[in-house]
């Protein structure tokens, strides 16, 4: 059962999406830490509700559950974005990540949203650095948090733009052992649309990556094309009478399943969604607000340790430098333990005026700044 939207299925729901450009924020919610409603309006058109499952998926709703009181992120959002205009929005190809455009009159706001793992909103300025964001995390090659520069993974190879060459490099270096799963996941396709590439290219699914030879290779290519071109039929899919996806074409892999199609694609999910699977919020048990409690406790201490191994070698560099100067140090000190029995502070501030060595004099501290 599809939980998540794949990068393609972004794809297609963007193109609906588009339609919201122009629009005024009119209002913004949540359900709980996991959804997020966008209510905007639009001349000549009236309300509309863009639904956003935090890390899972996004559609235009004919309905919204929040929260009484909006959560200290909302209120955050409500602040920086409602009466500013969706200006564009667009997939930073071929990351599940979409980026909306606000403005008003000179002022512009970027919201980057992330539907890979567990899923993040940020909020930046319009030169992308991060004003703030849902989930503060600190990667080995990104950052999210305030004040940093936005970052996103990128995937290395472009599904909506493959060449020949890109696809052979990429199963040579091909870390699975099956076909069906390097394009799953070393091409971002996602399992049912590498099932499809498979079937479209008449290929074995279990074929190893490095055994496929280059006419199978045009074949893959010519399949996802084909995907990507594929003319828009909505649908959701079911088995046994039980929902299990959610598509915005027709699918070879799903010849002989049940359907419901539907007018648009975010209308599909939004039946999906709603109706079909539940996005339960799940209230915290004792155990495991204990569990988090202490996490909690021990994030902050990794941190501590972490400033202080930062402050050591501070302190480490600052004493090699003294010994390595001492006999410069001792002789200042000396002179200026001299000097304060026949002058005051103040004049021996101004004696020292363009000294090499000495940069400052703390007159309150009685205290001497030195550069060696």
């Amino acid at each position: 059962m599809k939980t998540q939207l794949a990068s393609l299925d972004m794809y297609f729901v963007l193109k609906e999406l588009k339609d919201l450009e122009g629009s005024k924020v009119d209002r913004i919610y949540n359900n709980s830490k996991e959804e997020i409603y966008i209510q905007l309006y639009q001349s000549n058109v009236g309300k509309k509700v863009l639904r956003v499952i935090v890390g899972k998926t996004i559609f235009l709703s004919g309905e919204k559950s929040a929260d009484e009181k909006p959560s200290g992120f909302c209120a955050f959002l409500r602040k920086h974005l409602e009466g500013k205009f969706l200006d564009s929005v667009e997939q930073l190809e071929p990351e599940r990540i979409l980026k909306f455009v606000f403005k008003a009159k000179d002022e512009i706001k970027k919201l980057y949203l992330e539907f890979f793992g567990k899923g993040n909103v940020i909020l930046c300025n319009d030169e992308d650095i991060i004003i703030d964001c849902l989930i503060h995390h600190k990667f080995r090659d990104r950052a999210v948090v305030p004040k940093e520069k936005y970052k996103y993974p990128n995937m290395g190879y472009n599904v909506f733009k493959l060449q020949k060459k890109d696809i052979s490099d990429l199963l040579k270096k091909s870390k699975k052992d099956k076909v069906v799963t390097s394009l799953a996941v070393e091409l971002g396709l996602g399992g049912t649309y590498s099932e499809e590439v498979c079937l479209l290219s008449n290929i074995d699914k279990n074929s190893s990556p490095i055994k496929i030879n280059d006419s199978e290779i045009k074949k893959i290519i010519s399949s996802i094309k084909k995907l990507i071109k594929n003319k828009k039929n909505p649908q959701i899919i079911y088995r046994d009478k039980g929902a299990v996806d959610v598509a915005p074409i027709d699918l070879e892999f799903y010849k002989d399943y049940e359907k419901k199609e539907f007018s648009d694609f975010n209308e599909a999910l939004d039946f999906y969604f709603t109706h079909e699977i539940k996005i339960v919020k799940k209230e915290d048990s004792a155990y495991s607000k204990k569990i988090n409690e202490l996490k909690r406790i021990i994030e902050e201490q990794k941190e501590t340790m972490n400033n202080m191994g930062s402050k050591e070698a501070e302190n480490r560099k600052k004493a090699e430098l003294i010994y390595n100067n001492y006999q410069l140090i001792k002789e200042i000190l000396d002179e200026i333990n001299k000097a304060s029995k026949k002058y005051s502070w103040e004049e021996i501030k101004e004696k020292l005026k363009g000294h090499k060595v000495v940069k400052d004099v703390d007159v309150k501290e009685k205290r001497v700044v030195v550069e060696v």
